[in-house]
């Protein structure tokens, strides 16, 4: 809850310790190797929020984060489909050089986002591990690997729902 976006009371410093004490207190718990994967995420979260910080300080007439680009819309009007081509096209003039890099991320971000239609987590974690194989010097691939992450955890938390229900259904007999 801690670490949610839209959380009013957002702490990821709090959260983060939540975490901590999961791994600690219950270091063979299900949950531990979920906790590690958040830790990681709020971890590069605090350190490019450090950077941005260190460097507004160096040069007091950027406003911006270094990391932080011109806001632009990968999906305009809800139009994913549009948003797909754009991004296969450059995908395709680009070959194995940049700007193939942010069509890929593009795409992986498009493929998990949830008001797609379309939207399939599978294609979203291609287009990322594509992303972080063949570019893994661009800044984005870190990136990629974190959404990687949240993936194998959100598969993992899908397991353990499936178990318990499995498990109610064995005590319910």
């Amino acid at each position: 809850m801690y670490a949610n976006h839209d959380y009013e009371g957002r702490d990821y410093a709090l959260s983060q310790s939540y975490f901590e004490k999961l791994i600690d207190n219950f270091p063979d718990s299900k949950l531990s190797s979920e906790a590690k994967t958040y830790i990681s995420l709020l971890e590069t979260i605090a350190a490019r929020e450090k950077a941005a910080t260190a460097a507004q300080q160096k040069s007091p007439l950027k406003e911006k984060p270094l990391y932080a680009a011109e806001p632009r819309k990968i999906v305009e009007n809800q139009n994913f489909e549009e948003a797909v081509q754009r991004n296969l096209q450059i995908l395709e003039e680009a070959g194995t050089k940049k700007p193939a890099d942010e069509a890929l991320y593009n795409l992986g971000l498009i493929y998990a986002h949830v008001d797609n239609p379309a939207k399939d987590y599978k294609k979203s974690q291609v287009y990322f591990h594509v992303l972080s194989k063949q570019f893994a010097d661009s800044e984005l691939a870190e990136e990629a690997r974190i959404w990687l992450g949240l993936f194998d955890t959100i598969e993992k938390m899908q397991q353990i729902d499936i178990d318990i229900e499995q498990q109610k259904k064995q005590l319910t007999r």
